[in-house]
């Protein structure tokens, strides 16, 4: 059975970001929180769980606020990836402290590039081993 929200996003032929393909990988990360007048307040490592083109899901001890928004860096092979993150949810992931999925809302040319290189070479690396 479909919900409205999924009905919404059929009628208008807009992909369901939820589906996307995500890699599920364990990376190191840093997210930045900021407080309401925009200073960096607080800065966490996480661990980068799973990964798509379109968000990212990270576990951390602490947790944030939904809608929060978080400067995110990632190691990704040669690179490190920033962007700026939306959260979407935060759940407690028991011993493991918090996942929180966020959004990409904002990342630069070069890194957009960079994570889709990235996203490809997990993939093909992925499709040889089947």
């Amino acid at each position: 059975m479909t919900n409205q929200r999924e009905k919404t996003v059929e009628s208008l032929g807009i992909p369901d970001r939820r589906n996307l393909d995500r890699l599920k990988i364990n990376y190191p990360a840093i997210y930045t929180r900021y407080d309401k007048h925009g200073t960096p307040c607080e800065q966490r490592i996480s661990r980068l769980m799973n990964l798509s083109l379109e968000g990212v899901m990270l576990q951390s001890s602490a947790p944030v606020a939904s809608g929060e928004i978080l400067d995110v860096t990632m190691a990704l092979g040669d690179d490190l990836i920033t962007f700026k993150g939306k959260v979407i949810h935060v759940t407690p992931a028991g011993d493991q402290g918090f996942d929180i999925g966020a959004s990409i809302e904002a990342i630069e040319d070069q890194q957009r590039i960079a994570l889709i290189r990235f996203v490809s070479w997990v993939r093909a690396q992925l499709g040889s081993l089947e």
